[in-house]
């Protein structure tokens, strides 16, 4: 099936796979740091600052999920 589209586009959705393949993996370790840094007690400004950026970085990325699902309709 891959072959039946035009070689741009398919470097495109290769290129966007791999965005949101990061754009994920940012989210969820800055997520997991953040909440490791609260279970150890490390400096309190400096885990809310990695579970705040966690969690906007979640929600940027679940709404974009969303607008490429609606997109692709």
């Amino acid at each position: 099936m891959g072959s039946q589209l035009p070689e741009t586009s398919l470097k495109k959705l290769v290129r966007n796979n791999m965005t949101n393949e990061v754009k994920d993996t940012a989210a969820t370790v800055t997520t997991i740091v953040g909440g490791g840094a609260f279970v150890m007690g490390i400096n309190e400004i400096l885990t809310l600052a990695l579970l705040v950026t966690g969690i906007v970085l979640n929600i940027i990325r679940i709404r974009e999920a969303r607008k490429e699902k609606k997109k692709d309709k």
